[in-house]
């Protein structure tokens, strides 16, 4: 399909059936009046050729001065659309002729009175989106909308998800990006993120922690216990003294062990943590630069893409958490639904107490809107030039007669009307200034 022929008017439709018989009728009417008027100028002409009769000379002066009403308007809308009777008078088939001029003028002013930076930013400011956001999400029937939306768009979701040529089509992708990555520079840039400005300590602490807990526990001293029998077996089993002497190791071994991981949890000057501190940029620096190290990685990498047993895992957590989402959606009790509906609310509730977040939010929409204003514009003038110049000037005329033509007949229709009222009311003046000087000239 060609750029015109996507362009060009649209079909007849339902809506343009209507206005085409109201326009027909409309029509009618004035062409009734407008015949009506001549038929009373000649039947009364005929009548009373010389109008000797005041009642039969008003009648014929405002069936006279409607026909000249009627037939200029008639003249004035035609020479709007067309050449009236086919004579190409000047002045006439005004929209055909300026189709272009129309494109442009239409475009400009749409674009320059209602499209304007100011007009748009202003806009926005008066619908305040952030405001309108914080009511819409904060109210229960609106969040109930909004979850019934993804619950009943959500299956198709699933479907697309759970087919196998998405799947593979990702997998597939997948590998390739994974194996084209560079896994020691992005090793390193990611610990060097990792470690900027200290922001691992606190991971570090909370890893410390949790292992000091560990060795701790009745278990791991259990383990260690049968750990250690088992080695002492082979020299203390003779005596019997293996589980007592592991008992006695493994409590001294968890206790040394725990008191030198929470000493370099609570110490981040600790001797050993310092090292390790030490360590990390040249680490950093073997991971960019050492091939040994960096093709270790890589090795590793590829082990893990072409691992099939990974690949069937993920697989299998993939086609479980489908499963788990296609069955909550089925719920009338979705948990998923209650959470979008609770997270919908608490947003809107708290952005709703907000207001310098409101504010923040709503300056961020006009920041993020200004720069595109007068881009998207420019477009929107050039699309109404386009669409407008691809219509041809029959189908631009019908639109537009269509769409106004109702309207200016009711126009034509009361140009008859006012034409005779105004025909009577200067017959009157006339018969007035007529009795006037008759009555003068009968007083001198």
């Amino acid at each position: 399909m060609t750029k015109s022929a996507m362009l060009s008017a649209p079909p007849i439709g339902p809506d343009n059936k209507v206005r085409a018989q109201k326009l027909a009728a409309k029509k009618r009417i004035a062409l009734f009046t407008l015949l009506f008027a001549c038929a009373c100028f000649i039947g009364l002409t005929v009548y009373d050729p010389g109008h000797q009769n005041p009642w039969v000379g008003l009648f014929v002066a405002m069936a006279e001065a409607a026909m000249v009403g009627g037939l200029a308007d008639w003249f004035a809308i035609v020479a709007l659309f067309r050449h009236p009777l086919g004579l190409k008078i000047p002045h006439t088939a005004i929209i055909p002729r300026s189709k272009d001029k129309i494109a442009r003028n239409l475009a400009d002013f749409i674009c320059d009175h209602f499209l304007g930076k100011e007009h748009v930013l202003e806009k926005i400011r008066e619908f305040d989106p952030a405001d309108r956001l914080a009511k819409y999400c904060a109210n229960p029937k609106t969040s109930a909308q909004m979850a019934d939306l993804v619950v009943k768009f959500a299956p198709r979701l699933m479907y697309l998800l759970d087919s196998a040529e998405l799947q593979e089509f990702v997998r597939t992708t997948t590998r390739e990006k994974l194996r084209d990555a560079d896994v020691g520079k992005l090793s390193a840039r990611f610990i060097t993120i990792l470690t900027q400005d200290g922001r691992h300590h606190e991971m570090v602490d909370s890893l410390l922690n949790d292992i000091a807990d560990f060795t701790n526990s009745d278990e791991t001293r259990n383990m260690l216990a049968d750990k250690i029998a088992g080695e002492l077996w082979s020299v203390l089993r003779w005596v019997n003294l293996d589980k007592a002497v592991a008992d006695n190791i493994t409590e001294k071994v968890a206790v040394g062990l725990r008191e030198l991981i929470q000493d370099l949890a609570d110490n981040k000057d600790h001797e050993l943590r310092l090292k390790f501190e030490n360590k990390i940029p040249a680490f950093i620096a073997r991971l960019q630069t050492d091939p040994v190290l960096r093709a270790r990685l890589d090795q590793f990498r590829d082990r893990m893409l072409d691992n099939q047993e990974l690949s069937d895992y993920i697989a299998h957590i993939w086609r479980k958490t489908l499963n788990w989402l296609r069955a909550d959606l089925g719920n009338p009790q979705s948990e998923i639904r209650r959470a979008i509906m609770g997270a919908s609310q608490n947003i809107g509730t708290k952005l709703d107490a907000d207001p310098d977040m409101k504010n923040w939010l709503n300056l961020w929409v006009l920041e993020t809107v200004d720069p595109y204003i007068g881009e998207y514009r420019e477009k929107i003038r050039h699309f109404i030039k386009e669409r407008v110049q691809a219509w041809s000037a029959d189908e631009l005329t019908a639109q537009l007669e269509l769409a106004m033509g109702s309207d200016l007949q009711s126009i034509r229709l009361n140009g008859t009307l006012v034409g005779a009222i105004i025909g009577g009311l200067l017959f009157g003046l006339m018969q007035l200034i007529g009795w006037a000087t008759t009555g003068f000239h009968g007083l001198g």
